[in-house]
Formats: C-alpha cells, sequence, structure tokens
C-alpha cells in the first residue's frame, strides 16, 4: 500500500510539474541535462537558442520539457534531431529551440528511457496482446489500476510496441517469487502516447 501511495503522488507531481498536454512530436528520445536540479520555473536553461547556429537567444517564456520535476532529477526535452553542433528539441508541447550540442547535457534514446520504467494504459481500451501484431491474442488484465513493467521495446513495420510485465496476483512490486504475466502494448504512433511513462515509481 505504501509503495502505490508513492507512485500516486509521483503521478500527481508529474501531472502537475511535468508534460501534460501532447505535443506535436515524439522525436527520437530525450535531452537531458548534466545538473537537472539547478532549473526552475524562474531559472531555465540560458543556452536555448531560435536558430541552428545558436547564435540568437531564445525568448519563449513558456519553457517546459516533457518531463519536469527538477528536484526530482527530472528535466527532459523532447529531442528531434542530434547533429554534431546541435539538438533540436521541443521546448514545450510545440515551440522548437536548439541547443548546443556540448556536455551541458547528454541525449537518451525512447528506449534507453524505457527499459525497466513503469507504465499505465492512457485508456484502458488499449490491448494486451500475446504478440506484437493488431491480430495477437488479447488479455484480460485482472488488476484495479495499472502499472507494467516495461522489459522489450522494438519498432515493427513503422509500429511501435513494448513487451511488458505484471504481477499477477496485482501487487506493484513483485518479488522472486511472485508470478508475472507477460504481453506486448502499442506504446505510441509517430505523435502520440498511448502509455503514462511514470519514471518517479
Amino acid at each position: 500500500m505504501k509503495i502505490w501511495i508513492i507512485c500516486i503522488m509521483g503521478i500527481i507531481s508529474l501531472s502537475l510539474q511535468g508534460q501534460v498536454n501532447q505535443t506535436t512530436g515524439l522525436g527520437i528520445g530525450f535531452l537531458i541535462p548534466e545538473n537537472p536540479y539547478k532549473f526552475d520555473d524562474n531559472n531555465p536553461p540560458q543556452n536555448i537558442f531560435s536558430d541552428k547556429a545558436c547564435s540568437i537567444k531564445s525568448d519563449s517564456k513558456n519553457i517546459f520539457p516533457f518531463f519536469r520535476k527538477p528536484d526530482y532529477g527530472l528535466y527532459h526535452f523532447i529531442c528531434l534531431e542530434k547533429t554534431e553542433r546541435y539538438y533540436k528539441v521541443l521546448i514545450n508541447d510545440s515551440e522548437i529551440g536548439f541547443i548546443p550540442n556540448n556536455t551541458d547535457f547528454y541525449f537518451k534514446t525512447w528506449s534507453t528511457l524505457l527499459m525497466k520504467s513503469s507504465v499505465q494504459r492512457i485508456s484502458k481500451e488499449i490491448p494486451i496482446r500475446s504478440n506484437y501484431t493488431a491480430q495477437g491474442k488479447t488479455f484480460d488484465y485482472p488488476c484495479q489500476r495499472d502499472l507494467f513493467t516495461v522489459e522489450d521495446i522494438i519498432e515493427v513495420n513503422g509500429e511501435y510496441w513494448m513487451y511488458v510485465s505484471y504481477a499477477e496476483n496485482c501487487v506493484a512490486y513483485p518479488d522472486q517469487v511472485t508470478k508475472l504475466n507477460y504481453g506486448w502494448l502499442k506504446w505510441r504512433d509517430q505523435k502520440k502516447l498511448f502509455v503514462t511513462i511514470l519514471l518517479l515509481c
């Protein structure tokens, strides 16, 4: 029960501080500052530019990363493009900015971020399937609350699937003797997420 409370509080915190809207794109991964703890609403990064040459400072007043809870180490911008000179990022749900490719930030792919993370479906209508095709057998999910652990990520014919596990007895954090069930979820398309990512769980 205590673990569920921690997870729920984490979800509430992210909904207040993180990305609450779907974005105009999901890009190739995330750009993350080496020291996210120094940023807040009144102190956003100063090295965000409006051009690829990184010579014109962005004048946007709405710096709002996809994940924004810097006191928990979360300050993740969606990265649209990565080059030797710059990263092209979404600085909120629609505005584009450019950040120099240096040691102040590092890049992380979606797959790396998601592996072994906790997720829940945005809609219970998203089925759990026996394999990564739309024709795969669907499973009933027995638990009151969605909570899955990501075991693998694949892309097949332009479709994005994650292989997930969950405890048969619905405990939030199974131990080594807990029986696990497994299945596949389609977790995104080109522009929209079908799951909520619970980085604080």
